[in-house]
């Protein structure tokens, strides 16, 4: 801005437009910010006192107005040294730190356990159930906020520790990287729902699964697909819960244990109630390049399909805050399903 003297000279106000450093900032922003980490505990049930099993760490976020003042001054400067802009950082606290103790938390005993067996598996699953599980060993989730099995399973790749099992996908059991992971997810799912937890987010397999049946039943299996399907449940107590996992290869079981302050609640479960069973389709044969003519490897069983209805009542003491809610699943019917070498006859018949 130019303004006269009177002297037959001029005098210049100089000022800055801010909104392109700043957009340029808030493009920055995204890769320069760091989540903050919560810490991670078990509860020792002998002194009944957390003990930290991962250290809190704290986040930063660019301070965008705090660095644009920086600049602003630098654009100002005489001395070429204190041209130079520095970005300005926030730090973010985690919710959940180090000193946090168990009276603080609201943690201060076992309120529910619950363990799903997986007889028979493969070496892979087997390791696929060990990753998946520890992804959650030791996690706080605050009053009122929701668990999302997904948001804490994190990447499921080979890079990650995962194997090649067998998944569902479609109207096939395929071999896919993770297969076993619903496993852990089915076992989370049980112990909120004997929990009393409100219950989100959760839907079947597609077919019955004789590794989420022990004990249960069929209606009580969770799958996830990420992001596409998760398992999600309620933290609604005014405590904070602590989930414990567990995974004892010796006898083939996963435990998830919940640590908080009991409010006194009672689950009542009605079920399974299975009814319009279809029975299966004939077998499917599809061709393997590695087959030998005459080799049959057998990837999946017969099921017959089913609709099944699990109810649940939650009491706390005498009162009932959860009234008869109904689990209901579509299980299709499965064919039996083999690979056979290229050109058996069998293939693409049923």
């Amino acid at each position: 801005q130019q303004a006269g003297t009177g002297d037959g000279t001029a005098e210049y106000t100089v000022s800055v437009n801010l909104d392109n450093a700043r957009a340029f900032l808030e493009s920055l922003a995204p890769d320069l910010t760091t989540q903050p980490s919560d810490a991670r505990f078990i509860f020792n049930d002998d002194t009944h006192q957390l003990e930290v099993i991962l250290n809190s760490q704290a986040g930063r976020t660019l301070d965008i107005e705090g660095t644009l003042a920086n600049f602003e001054k630098a654009v100002f400067a005489t001395n070429s040294a204190e041209r130079r802009v520095a970005l300005i950082f926030q730090d973010v606290t985690p919710k959940i730190v180090d000193t946090m103790t168990a009276s603080q938390l609201g943690i201060t005993e076992l309120v529910v356990q619950h363990s799903t067996t997986y007889y028979g598996s493969t070496a892979a699953r087997r390791n696929n159930i060990d990753v998946a599980a520890a992804n959650f060993h030791g996690l706080v989730i605050p009053p009122g906020e929701e668990f999302s099995f997904n948001e804490w399973l994190g990447d499921v790749s080979v890079e990650s520790g995962y194997e090649q099992g067998l998944i569902i996908v479609g109207n096939q059991t395929i071999t896919g990287v993770g297969g076993g992971v619903c496993q852990v997810a089915t076992t989370a799912f049980q112990t909120a729902f004997y929990g009393g937890y409100p219950i989100l987010e959760r839907v079947g397999h597609a077919y019955r699964v004789s590794y989420y049946e022990s004990g249960e039943g069929p209606g009580l299996d969770a799958t996830v697909y990420s992001p596409i399907v998760d398992f999600r449940f309620l933290n609604d107590t005014p405590y904070h819960l602590l989930i414990e996992t567990y995974v004892n290869q010796g006898n083939s079981s996963i435990t998830w244990k919940f640590y908080s302050t009991g409010m006194n609640r009672r689950v009542v479960k009605d079920g399974p109630h299975i009814h319009s069973q279809t029975p299966p389709p004939s077998p499917i044969y599809r061709a393997n390049a590695s087959l030998a003519s005459g080799q049959v490897i057998q990837v999946d069983s017969a099921v017959s399909g089913a609709d099944v209805t699990v109810y649940r009542t939650v009491y706390e003491g005498d009162t009932v805050v959860i009234d008869h809610e109904a689990f209901d699943t579509h299980y299709v019917p499965w064919a039996s399903q083999y690979e056979v070498a290229p050109g058996d006859p069998r293939i693409n018949t049923y």
